[in-house]
C-alpha cells in the first residue's frame, strides 16, 4: 500500500513497532497518533470516500463480528 511522494504506509507501521520498543500498547498509541495526524490532514471529502470505502467497511464490519464473537463466549 503506498502512498503519495513515494511514502509507504508500511513504513509507517514499521517506525511505530521501532519507536515502541517493543511494547506492543506504545506501538498502538503511536499508530493512533500517525491516524489522527493523518485524519486531521484530510479534507471532509476525503475522510468521507475513506470510510465509506468498501475497504474500511469490510475493516470495520469484521471488528464487529470479532467482537459479537467475543461477546458470545
Amino acid at each position: 500500500m503506498s502512498g503519495t511522494d513515494g511514502v509507504d504506509v508500511e513504513d509507517l507501521i514499521a517506525s511505530a513497532q521501532i519507536a515502541s520498543a517493543g511494547d506492543p500498547e506504545q506501538e498502538i498509541a503511536t499508530l493512533q497518533d500517525l491516524l489522527r495526524l493523518a485524519w486531521g490532514l484530510m479534507t471532509e471529502r476525503q475522510q468521507n470516500d475513506m470510510i465509506e470505502s468498501d475497504e474500511a467497511q469490510e475493516v470495520l464490519q469484521a471488528e464487529e463480528d470479532e467482537e459479537g464473537e467475543r461477546g458470545e463466549e
